[in-house]
């Protein structure tokens, strides 16, 4: 695994490091009821956790290895070549394809972002669909690597769901997590590739603005600090409270859940708020780190499934919320592929709307908005 850099300990020193639930994947599969309950309590508590894959998947660390070096390869393609596979052109649904450097809102200067993107569907890694997967060749040499992590990947996503759909007390004869996210199916899961750009100290801001993940999973690998999730602000304080997640140990990944599974319990699961920013120092280096999101089937209403434990948590998410004339009105059920496509829009600096700022956010629990 890469190793970590520098500034993790000036980080340290400097700023207050979340301290996150590690699960085991290999205990968890073998049915340990401590390691279930440890999992729960972090998706309900903190919203991410670290993931030790390190027994369970034992080919995994030489597919993130290769990843790494997919994304240095990639990036360092010329502008054209890449510009060849733009992401808005090529894929409507945002699952394939090159996003170039500023063109997401963002923390810097003029709002705009500070990494460029590269988005690989799961479905064509894995010979899934029937559809062209377009791609440069250097994805195709390293396309050995990616069916390795895509499918250790989901295969752990498929376990945790499971875990989670068993404690939730989900009856198994009604839809269950595991059973809208099927790893052997068609589903709009990805992986997107990251480069965070060098910056100078008179251009700090925040690089990849505060959102909740769209999805439903999030496995993130990274080998330096940037990112940060929002903690509840202490008693009488003003100021929002955030804190540095530590990169992974080699053969773990930063887990996060996203708005798919929040919606799908009512707000019983928790979807966290965080961001990209820089750590502390002086020039900002390059940065590289790469995450595989799964997501609910296209056609998945996004209701709460049933459970005697989800009750009235939260506001019923998979409503919007519409502003009209002063009063709030609800429209019909979202599917997945529409929720989506709505969270885009917000992504996107042409396309963003201030007064739908909840949807990178996620809806206010109590509230649709």
């Amino acid at each position: 695994m890469a190793s970590y850099t520098r500034e993790a300990e000036d980080v340290a020193t400097v700023s207050t490091i979340a301290s996150l639930e590690t699960i085991q994947l290999e205990v968890l599969r073998n049915g340990s009821r401590t390691e279930s309950e440890r999992l729960l309590r972090a998706c309900r508590n903190d919203g991410f956790f670290y993931l030790d894959m390190t027994d369970a998947e034992r080919k995994l660390d030489e597919a993130v290895e290769d990843i790494f070096a997919l994304e240095r390869e990639l990036f360092s393609l010329p502008q054209d070549e890449l510009m060849n596979h733009d992401i808005d052109k090529l894929s409507s649904r945002k699952l394939n394809g090159y996003k170039p450097l500023g063109r997401n809102r963002g923390g810097l200067e003029g709002g705009r972002d500070g990494f460029e993107s590269y988005a690989l569907p799961k479905d064509g890694i894995l010979d899934l669909s029937s559809s062209r997967f377009q791609r440069p060749d250097i994805v195709t040499a390293h396309l050995a690597s990616l069916r390795t992590f895509c499918s250790a990947v989901s295969t752990a996503a498929t376990t945790l769901l499971t875990t989670l759909s068993t404690l939730l007390q989900i009856p198994p004869n009604t839809p269950t997590l595991q059973s809208l996210h099927p790893s052997h199916l068609p589903t709009p899961d990805m992986v997107r590739l990251l480069k965070y750009h060098t910056l100078s100290p008179s251009e700090r801001g925040t690089t990849h603005i505060a959102h909740t993940d769209l999805g439903s999973l999030t496995f993130l690998y990274r080998t330096q600090y940037g990112l940060q999730v929002q903690r509840p602000k202490p008693a009488g304080s003003k100021e929002e409270c955030w804190e540095w997640v530590k990169p992974p140990a080699p053969g773990h990944a930063i887990v996060n859940l996203g708005d798919g599974l929040s919606m799908l319990t009512r707000g019983y699961l928790k979807s966290c708020l965080h961001r990209v920013i820089p750590y502390p120092g002086d020039e900002i280096e390059e940065r590289y780190s790469f995450a595989y999101f799964m997501r609910a089937e296209d056609q998945v209403v996004m209701r709460a499934l049933k459970s005697p434990l989800f009750g009235t948590v939260g506001a019923d998410r998979s409503k919007e919320a519409k502003r009209g004339g002063g009063k709030e009105t609800e429209s019909e059920e979202m599917t997945s592929a529409q929720w989506l496509q709505k969270k885009y829009t917000m992504l996107r600096k042409d396309t963003w709307n201030k007064e739908k700022e909840w949807i990178l956010t996620g809806v206010k629990e109590g509230k649709d908005t």
